[in-house]
């Protein structure tokens, strides 16, 4: 019995109700609706704190909150730059970022409900308490720790600034708010994280080709081409099988299929999970690495793809090699866009076939007349 209550517990406020594999599989989706609770907190928080700033100036009535109005704008509005320049390559940090922003709009509350009202009780922070909280998807323990600091807070200064008698009805509010926000937030997180699995899981059987468990060539392209339009770099690989129709030809289709299984094993055993790898078709193969990255690591990577598939596809009684031909071009020095990059990186790939095979070739190091008899034939 107490076994089943740690794992609900568990399961509840560190992983949201699923797994832990389910967990971390969504979070590239779970980055991204925080990017989006983001982005609207820290904008309306600077358009709002700004537009009491400059109120502050034409009432009596919000002058003496000039300082802080101005102090929670410029919060807001360095999240908001944060969020917009940096956070696209570091959106680890978008869910903590996110927290500072709410922060801030506690902080407003806090200050509204007690030094700026010592004698009526707060009803601002109890409906923060509970709304705010919804919109952010984050590990449920997590959350209720950062709104049990907004109520310690809150009560401290409702404590010594107020009254008793209003100061322990806004603390008896804001206790009762916390564990009901808790219990809803908690709710809706679950709910939220819930949907974000099974959407996922609806995407991944759409995105993922069945024989090699890559993207499909739809999905990779996408994948490549969204990351490029979002002023990202990388290396893109062309990989086609050499002497493949010769297996399939002799020993059949089922043959040739344990081959391509084989192969997607390969390549997810050298590559990276946050690289985009897929299958182009037939036995065509899309690698991808996003962000900058040195020809060696590339080459290292490359080598080792063509070592591994060496080592690992065989079958027995029949004296054909398998073997890979790679081609390797570079975004944005050899092309901007998807279909610019891929076809040069086919272009290294026709090279490299018609050079021996079993080889991996940069567009780069294509020699003159080569890239010259290309161009002749795309004129003709």
């Amino acid at each position: 019995m107490f076994s089943k209550f740690k794992d609900y517990i568990i399961s509840t406020f560190f992983y949201a109700g699923i797994t832990p594999e389910e967990y971390d599989s969504i979070r590239p989706q779970r980055e991204e609706k925080n990017k989006g609770v983001l982005f609207v907190t820290s904008g309306l928080g600077t358009i709002v704190f700004f537009a009491l700033f400059v109120l502050s100036f034409l009432e009596d009535t919000y002058k003496h909150n000039m300082i802080l109005y101005l102090a929670l704008f410029v919060c807001e509005f360095l999240v908001l730059l944060c969020a917009w320049k940096f956070l696209k390559k570091k959106p680890d940090l978008i869910t903590a970022v996110t927290y500072v922003s709410i922060f801030a709009i506690f902080a407003y509350a806090i200050i509204l409900g007690t030094f700026n009202s010592p004698t009526i009780t707060s009803t601002t922070f109890c409906v923060f308490l509970i709304a705010i909280p919804m919109i952010i998807i984050d590990r449920p323990w997590r959350l209720i720790a950062f709104n049990a600091v907004q109520v310690v807070i809150f009560c401290l200064c409702s404590y010594f600034v107020k009254d008793w008698s209003v100061a322990s009805v806004d603390i008896l509010n804001a206790v009762s708010f916390y564990f009901l926000g808790g219990v809803l937030n908690t709710y809706m997180i679950k709910t939220k994280a819930k949907e974000l699995t099974l959407r996922r899981y609806i995407e991944h059987d759409r995105d993922t080709d069945p024989l090699t468990l890559l993207y499909n060539k739809a999905a990779v392209g996408r994948e490549i081409s969204n990351h490029i339009n979002g002023g990202g770099t990388g290396v893109f690989m062309f990989v086609d099988l050499d002497n493949f129709k010769k297996v399939n030809d002799t020993y059949g289709h089922a043959v040739g299929d344990d081959v391509l299984h084989e192969f997607g094993d390969c390549i997810r055993r050298v590559f990276r999970h946050t690289d985009i790898l897929g299958r182009f078709g037939g036995d065509e193969f899309i690698i991808f690495l996003p962000h900058p990255i040195e020809d060696d690591i590339v080459s290292t990577r490359a080598q080792d793809l063509l070592s591994l598939m060496d080592e690992n596809i065989k079958i027995e009684d029949t004296s054909i090699d398998f073997h890979a031909s790679i081609g390797i071009a570079k975004c944005p020095e050899n092309g901007a866009t998807y279909e610019e990059v891929m076809e040069k990186a086919d272009q290294a790939l026709y090279y490299s076939k018609k050079n021996g095979k079993n080889m991996f070739m940069y567009y780069d190091d294509l020699p003159e007349d080569y890239l010259k008899s290309l161009e002749e034939a795309e004129n003709d």
